[in-house]
């Protein structure tokens, strides 16, 4: 015995002992040998090694590692620990070999074992073997069971069940339900987590189903292990393995690619394409060769009919209760090895779209269940063989399209690109006129009475880089645009090619249209979408439309775009006006405002109609308008300008203007009755400018004495602008309400022109022009309300009256006067300057540099010496220059 304390193992060998040893926690209380198993390769190949449970060891559950030395003693050699308090792990052990690496694995039960949260009842953990070298760090492979199952309350080596070389493990739960119990394969990554198969103790009326678990004995000497489960319902369950064989499957496509242009069907016109499936089987044992039938499912375009998408093929030899896309054919196998083969054709549909993903191919098959023989009850029925989980009895292949305009790397690589505008078209005209752009270069809808918006759209498809085209812009196969709307827009039609088709949903809020198929290489497509304006209120600001460009080539940047537009609200308010007479005069001598006793002496009278139009509805619903006419009433050194009379408002009487005090502040009255109603050409005549003044009641608006000039000496003569944006004239803000109105409205305002201030102010000015100006505004919570014609000006032209400047002329003595005085100063400013020697010359000497020569003897010259001598000599000068200096 390797512990002194009692219960340490399963038997005694040794006295106590008063030492401790490493195993002291778990002898004590721990139900050491709960559960115990043996088995060789643990701790090393050809070595038996045993394993105890003691599922209350530290409060956890242990598992340790015995092995018999050389004394005939267990001695320990590893201790497994639980990793949660009362799981009871090790309630349950067993040894298997999982991953067929010749090294037997671990399998611990801990059926108490609890997750509320993951809602976990019992676990079961997998220790694969490290080639025998155990340490504390081994991570284990857990599986868990439902709530409250206990699952891992039986955990047994069940043997091969299937013959694949991977040993299989059983797990009882006998709390989940009647009790289950889990059969779990091994593999090269040790197990399975997904059970093969699960056996539930309902379907054999047994309960408390998997309390025990007994594999591994081949009851039908079939050489398949066999299992037998307990319960505790009195009653024993016995499962027998049936034979599994392995099927074998080769697959062959011709033509290989689907070329649209060749017609290959046999008796008929069309694509065909044949599809081969070959089947052969192995199994366990080798002289095991039954005759089987499988039934093999054909299935085309199975990944774009889980897309939603309509199927493209049709199988000839369907039976007439299969759908299109589908059939079923039995291919029977006699013996093991010996291959057996079927083809299907299938016919491509006419005008498919979808000419680039391929045309996928699943053949299933199945084996044909045999009707059940009988048999005289001395022997076991033989069971029929069923097929291997794995691989999967699903064979997936597909069928690719001869790619043209996709390269020499037949791959389509496209290039789509997407420009838009919103705008208008008139009814029933081919003329698109974009929307107008604010200052950000944002389009702009006015909403006033179409009931459309045109979206007009370009698409592309050229080389990104016109120096490398093979690099993109092949074709777009099944290219689209899908268009999704917000609820104030709706499909209302479209204008496209022909090789474009456009289609909506019921309430037209998606639009999707058909591009081409394919969008070809270098290609250009521009067409115009119309959308119904009819539910965007007052409250809509923006107008948007989402775009998305698709195609099965390749082309990762077809990211959605969003077409966006502003939104105000136009009211066709707009404003004009004329003025009768459009041309004043004035005339005559100033007179003050204290000897005025009527409108007649302050000077010529002048008609100003404003017209308010609104053609379109009353304005209730969207705010107040308020007709605004800046006034000049006064010059800028603050004298009158145009004096206003009186203020009517045609078919409006109760609108009041204001300010009402501003109209006739000096409440002056016509001198007849009738004075203002005259006609304008009756009113505005010489008579009536010629008006006598008296000479001792000459004064100004002020009476504080004559003020500045409105207009200096040099600017006489010349024609003036009297404009209060100019500053030259001041102005009174007339503002009259617009209340509820459509049609026309006419502001009519009487005024008259304050001849005293144009004769002190302009007497010789020959023209001036007076801008009267007039707008339209709104105040609304709205804002987003535009008007675009509300503004006007009228201009009324001033005249001096012939002769009035006369006055200022200068008479002809006083100018003969100047003339004289300036010949006589011109001349003597010329005398002076000749005094100054101004005009006097330099002499001609005295400029230009002398020449000085000196006269040399007849005898003494070299020309003559050379008669004498023979000889030449060169000629000797004596030169003098002088440039007239001393």
């Amino acid at each position: 015995m390797a512990s002194a304390v009692e219960d340490a193992l399963l038997y005694k060998t040794l006295e106590p002992s008063k030492r401790p040893t490493p195993f002291e926690d778990v002898a004590h209380n721990s139900y050491l040998g709960f559960s115990v198993d043996s088995a060789m390769g643990i701790m090393s190949l050809g070595e038996l090694t045993f394993l105890a449970g003691a599922p209350r060891a530290n409060h956890t559950g242990a598992v340790v590692l015995l092995k018999k030395d050389n004394m005939h003693r267990l001695v320990p050699q590893h201790i497994f620990w639980g990793e949660e308090l009362a799981s009871s792990f090790g309630y349950s052990v067993t040894a298997a070999d999982l991953n067929k690496d010749g090294w037997t694995d671990l399998i611990v039960g801990a059926p108490n074992f609890f997750d509320r949260k993951a809602e976990i009842g019992g676990a079961v953990y997998v220790y694969l073997n490290p080639f025998g070298h155990w340490d504390d760090q081994a991570r284990p492979i857990r599986l868990n069971g439902t709530y409250d199952s206990m699952f891992g309350m039986t955990v047994s080596n069940i043997g091969d069940l299937d013959q694949d070389g991977y040993g299989d493990i059983a797990v009882g739960a006998p709390f989940d339900g009647d009790g289950k119990v889990f059969i779990y394969r091994g593999s090269d990554s040790g197990i399975e987590t997904k059970p093969a198969q699960v056996l539930d103790g309902s379907d054999f009326d047994v309960r408390r189903f998997g309390y025990s678990i007994s594999g591994g004995l081949d009851i039908d000497e079939n050489q398949y292990p066999d299992v037998a489960i307990g319960s505790l319902n009195d009653s024993v369950v016995l499962f027998r393995s049936q034979p599994v064989i392995h099927v074998i499957r080769e697959i062959s496509i011709n033509p290989q690619y689907i070329d649209l242009q060749h017609f290959n069907c046999k008796g008929r016109d069309g694509v065909c394409i044949d599809v081969q499936a070959c089947f052969t089987f192995t199994a366990h044992p080798e002289h095991y060769s039954p005759h089987i039938t499988l039934v093999v499912h054909f299935e085309a375009d199975t990944e774009r009919r889980k897309l939603g998408l309509p199927h493209r093929v049709t199988f000839l030899g369907r039976s007439s209760l299969e759908p299109e896309y589908t059939q079923t054919e039995e291919v029977e196998l006699h013996r093991q090895r010996h291959p057996a083969c079927h083809t299907a054709v299938f016919q491509l549909h006419d005008n498919i779209r979808d000419k680039l993903r391929p045309i996928s191919l699943a053949i299933t098959h199945t084996i044909k269940p045999v009707p059940p023989r009988r048999h005289n009850g001395k022997r076991l029925q033989r069971l029929p063989p069923v097929l291997s989980l794995t691989p999967s009895n699903t064979l997936h292949s597909e069928v690719n399209f001869l790619r043209e305009g996709c390269g020499s790397d037949k791959i389509c690589q496209s290039n789509l690109k997407l420009r838009f505008q919103f705008g208008t078209r008139p009814h029933n005209t081919d003329f698109f006129t974009p929307l107008p752009k604010d200052e950000d270069g944002v389009q702009v809808l006015s909403l006033s009475d179409q009931r459309l918006v045109v979206l007009e759209i370009t698409i592309t498809n050229l080389p990104s880089d016109p120096l490398y085209p093979e690099e993109d812009g092949d074709d777009a196969h099944a290219a689209q645009l899908l268009i999704t709307l917000p609820n104030t827009l709706s499909y209302a039609g479209s204008r496209v090619p022909t090789q474009m088709r456009c289609q909506a949903n019921q309430n037209g809020s998606q639009v999707e249209c058909d591009l081409g198929n394919p969008v070809k290489r270098n290609a250009k497509l521009k067409f115009t979408i119309n959308l119904s304006t009819a539910n965007i209120t007052t409250e809509t600001t923006e107008l948007t439309a989402d775009l998305l460009l698709t195609t099965i080539s390749e082309q990762s940047d077809l990211d959605p775009i969003t077409a966006y537009a502003k939104v105000v609200i136009e009211l066709p308010l707009s404003v004009s006006g004329l003025a009768r007479p459009h041309q004043l005069f004035f005339s005559g001598t100033v007179k003050g405002e204290s000897a005025m006793t009527s409108l007649e002496d302050i000077g010529s009278p002048v008609d100003l109609e404003f017209v308010v139009t609104n053609p379109g509805k009353a304005l209730q619903t969207l705010g107040s308008a308020f007709l605004n006419i800046m006034w000049p009433n006064e010059l800028a050194n603050g004298k009158w300008l145009l004096y206003p009379a009186n203020l009517t408002f045609l078919g409006h009487p109760d609108t009041q203007c204001t300010p009402a005090g501003a109209l006739n502040p000096l409440k002056l009255q016509s001198a007849s009755p009738a004075g203002s109603s005259l006609p304008a050409d009756q009113r505005v005549g010489r008579a009536r400018r010629s008006h006598p003044e008296e000479e001792d009641q000459v004064m100004t608006k002020s009476s504080n004495g004559r003020t500045t000039p409105a207009v200096a000496a040099s600017e006489r003569r010349k024609s003036l602008k009297l404009d209060c944006l100019l500053g030259s004239a001041r102005c009174v803000l007339f503002q009259c309400p617009l209340h509820s109105f459509t049609g026309q409205a006419v502001l009519k305002i009487h005024a008259r022109l304050w001849n005293g201030s144009f004769i002190e102010e302009f007497p010789s000015v020959s023209a001036l022009e007076l801008l009267v100006r007039a707008n339209i505004t709104v105040k609304s919570s709205i804002k987003h309300l535009v008007l675009r014609e509300a503004a006007a000006q009228i201009p009324v032209m001033i005249y001096p009256e012939p002769g009035l400047a006369d006055q200022y002329w200068i008479p002809w003595w006083i100018i003969l006067i100047a003339i004289l005085a300036g010949i006589l100063l011109l001349t003597l400013l010329v005398c002076l300057l000749w005094k100054c020697g101004f005009f006097q010359r330099g002499h001609h000497k005295d400029k230009l540099p002398q020449y000085h020569a000196v006269k040399i003897p007849r005898e003494l010259r070299p020309q003559f010496q050379t008669e004498k001598s023979g000889c030449v000599h060169k000629k000797e000068w004596a030169t003098h220059w002088s440039d007239g200096t001393l």
